[in-house]
């Protein structure tokens, strides 16, 4: 005992860590009664908080996200009914309980037996989807199990009357709260108006309250009367945070009194709009059925007309008539063609005649012959303009214009040209030749 195997020491993490592992195996869903002390609410929206009572206190911790669920704040001193599950908090070794659910003390056996009978009587399928009945489509016939005198009832007939409900309200008389409520409700759903299915719907309503006054729809023998009501029901119980197990057992549930007229109205609103577009439709299809059908009959007399005897005497004669127009017509425009083609005939033999012929020829050469004079004539005065521009050119190019315009040619005595100054040097006098004339000069030396 004192000198333990090394193989059976546990750590202080291991033994802590199998604590944890048995205790959150084990109590995993619990419910704890006590009373709060010790309360403490962090920035960050969770609690802590003691739950004891006279021997024991139990560590607890609210989360945020479970606190803002709840419909009441937490004071020290208050009995409340616990639902959660035991944690260990490994870094202190320390179990605590991870709330989830507060209930008030005194609320808490009526949730416990709530959560009871919802058991029940949801493994027994009365709240199966399959036994929903459809609600009808335009309901004129509601009847409203609940109390005469309360709140509820007359703000579900003064939505009503506001939105121009049309239908038939038929008050079922019943106490819905309290020790008879459950037996008068189940009566009124019982009832042998109801059993007859003189009603299109039948709505179970009340205002809100706490869980003791909303306790009559959570009765047994209410929940299964809903449930196995020929006609299909509506739940109208309390305000939107209530939930009742008439809520789940009936065929329909309206948040509230006021939801369920607001529902109930709407739904006719919307059926009473989808008739009126239906009754259009409807008349929109007889009137253009009723438009084809004398278009139709229309048609049908003008082939009657058309086949009649009389009809098709007129037709013959104006086929007649017509065949008449056409003959004279093409007959007309034949003699017209031929007298066209005998003209054309006419015109050609004309053309072709030796003495047309002959003037035609006659024409052409006449024609030729002057196109040939004027052609000599122009090719003449062409040449001849040509030839005084090159004699032009020529005159200009000749050494008579180019003594002319102040040039000299100088010859020795022999007549040859002097080309060169050292040439006239040698050389006593020169023949200098111009335009107009020759002179004799003398060539005098340079000093």
């Amino acid at each position: 005992m004192l000198q333990p195997d090394a193989s059976h020491v546990l750590g202080v993490s291991d033994l802590t860590r199998q604590i944890k592992s048995i205790l959150e195996g084990k109590f995993n869903q619990v419910w704890v009664q006590g009373e709060v002390s010790n309360l403490r609410a962090q920035s960050s929206g969770h609690i802590y908080f003691s739950l004891k009572d006279s021997n024991s206190q139990l560590p607890c911790v609210l989360f945020a996200r479970d606190a803002a669920s709840q419909n009441f704040d937490l004071e020290d001193g208050m009995e409340v009914l616990l639902f959660g599950a035991i944690s260990v908090y490994q870094p202190h070794g320390r179990y605590q309980l991870i709330t989830k659910i507060v209930i008030k003390s005194g609320e808490g056996k009526l949730q416990l037996e709530y959560e009871k009978i919802k058991r029940q009587l949801a493994g027994e399928g009365l709240f199966d989807s399959n036994r929903k009945q459809a609600l009808p489509i335009l309901p004129q016939k509601i009847g409203v199990i609940t109390s005469p005198t309360g709140a509820a009832v007359r703000d579900f007939i003064k939505i009503l009357k506001r939105r121009d409900f049309f239908g038939e309200i038929t008050i079922l008389p019943a106490r819905v709260q309290g020790r008879e409520a459950p037996g008068e409700l189940v009566e009124m759903l019982k009832s042998q108006m109801v059993q007859d299915s003189k009603f299109d719907l039948v709505v179970l309503t009340r205002g809100g309250g706490s869980i003791e006054d909303l306790w009559a729809f959570n009765d047994e023998t209410v929940v299964r009367a809903i449930s196995n009501c020929p006609v299909p029901t509506m739940s109208a119980v309390g305000h939107e945070i209530d939930t009742v197990l008439s809520d789940y057992a009936s065929d329909i549930r309206a948040e509230t009194p006021s939801g369920a007229a607001e529902l109930l109205s709407s739904i006719q609103l919307e059926t009473t709009q989808r008739i009126q577009n239906n009754a259009r439709n409807i008349n929109d299809l007889i009137q253009n059925n009723l438009y084809l059908k004398a278009q139709c009959l229309h048609q049908l007399h003008s082939r009657m007309r058309f086949l009649a005897p009389a009809r098709q005497v007129e037709l013959t004669s104006m086929r007649l008539d017509d065949l008449n127009m056409r003959l004279k017509a093409g007959l007309k425009s034949h003699w017209l063609n031929n007298q066209t083609l005998l003209l054309q005939i006419n015109n050609q033999l004309q053309e072709h005649h030796p003495k047309n012929r002959l003037r035609s020829a006659k024409q052409s050469i006449q024609v030729a012959q002057n196109r040939l004079d004027l052609s000599t004539k122009v090719s003449v005065r062409q040449l001849m303009e040509r030839l005084h521009y090159n004699a032009n050119r020529l005159q200009n190019s000749s050494l008579h214009a180019t003594l002319k315009r102040g040039y000299a040619v100088l010859r020795k005595d022999e007549g040859s040209l002097i080309t060169s100054a050292r040439a006239a040097h040698r050389c006593s006098t020169v023949s200098a030749t111009f335009h107009d004339g020759s002179v004799e000069l003398e060539v005098k030396k340079r000093k």
